[in-house]
């Protein structure tokens, strides 16, 4: 069985010589939608990167380069320097915002 299985895979490679069908296109799409499908449904969380650039912090916060560079300098917000380049860790921001969170009365 081994046999005609590798049979089988060998036959389903794709050579020079051979021509790709619309229906070969088909099935190539939809296994790859359904690949994409399962990384962003299994790991949506793992997605976010842990440590992020100036540029992006300044973006999520919304706030101008001298307000980040005020909160770095009051120490609202840890951040490391690798290179001439500054790093935040994504869980300090989170943090923060848990910090900064008031509690909604109703």
């Amino acid at each position: 069985m081994e046999k005609r299985g590798k049979q089988t895979e060998q036959s389903s490679a794709l050579f020079t010589h051979q021509l790709v069908t619309l229906a070969d296109l088909e099935k190539f799409k939809e296994q790859m939608l359904s690949e994409m499908r399962k990384l962003l449904a299994g790991g949506g969380a793992q997605l976010a990167k842990q440590w992020l650039k100036s540029r992006e912090v300044r973006k999520l916060l919304d706030v101008s380069p001298g307000k980040l560079h005020a909160m770095r300098a009051s120490r609202q917000l840890s951040f490391m320097r690798i290179g001439g380049v500054i790093y935040y860790d994504r869980a300090d921001i989170d943090r923060m915002f848990e910090r900064s969170k008031t509690i909604a009365v109703k």
